[in-house]
């Protein structure tokens, strides 16, 4: 089934809800962080399906982040950090994830829609980031995804007039987030966030 066809199943299912549908797709996104069951594209494009583009990304982006931020100390609160050292280190594999890499990897691969929002989520559970900057890189990684999806939801030529840029937007950001990595201290800037 297409994005346009899955959009349009699961807006037909939780419109059904009545008042309650936002709360639904809201928890449905806020699960989707700990376990993927609905690709996240899905789920934004409902949001802007049933809510249009504004009220849609303002919940599908806020659903996203909470429920990244309840992922983040769920998978914490069962030591997570705790469980894969001591099964990497049995395979002589320590993992090595500083602070610049875990917040590459967060704004990069939340920005490759195969991806699912989880596994960002479990890789900064086994850092020692911290929550502040997890929230901020979270926020800011998930920000374009929101964006294009909720707007196709909504309808990308109400979003957009020209839908080759569409594809353009991660691909800068992703570019943008490289070249800050290359040339600036990023230690220097992070210690601002502490």
């Amino acid at each position: 089934m297409e994005l346009l066809d899955q959009i349009v199943h699961y807006s037909q299912i939780i419109r059904e809800f009545g008042y309650a549908a936002m709360l639904i797709i809201s928890a449905a996104i806020i699960m989707q962080c700990h376990v993927p069951m609905i690709p996240f594209a899905v789920v934004a494009g409902v949001c802007g399906y049933l809510y249009n583009f504004q009220q849609g990304m303002l919940l599908a982006w806020g659903s996203v982040v909470a429920g990244s931020f309840i992922a983040l100390n769920v998978f914490r609160f069962f030591k997570l950090d705790r469980f894969t050292s001591k099964l990497l280190s049995r395979y002589k594999v320590l993992p090595k994830l500083s602070d610049k890499f875990v917040i590459g990897f967060i704004v990069i691969v939340h920005n490759i829609p195969a991806i699912p929002i989880a596994i960002p989520n479990i890789v900064a559970a086994m850092s020692s980031i911290s929550l502040s900057r997890f929230i901020i890189f979270t926020a800011v990684g998930l920000l374009v995804p929101c964006v294009l999806f909720t707007g196709f939801g909504a309808g990308v030529d109400a979003f957009f007039a020209n839908p080759g840029i569409l594809t353009l937007i991660p691909i800068l950001v992703i570019i943008v987030f490289l070249f800050l990595i290359k040339f600036i201290n990023l230690d220097e800037l992070l210690s601002k966030y502490e």
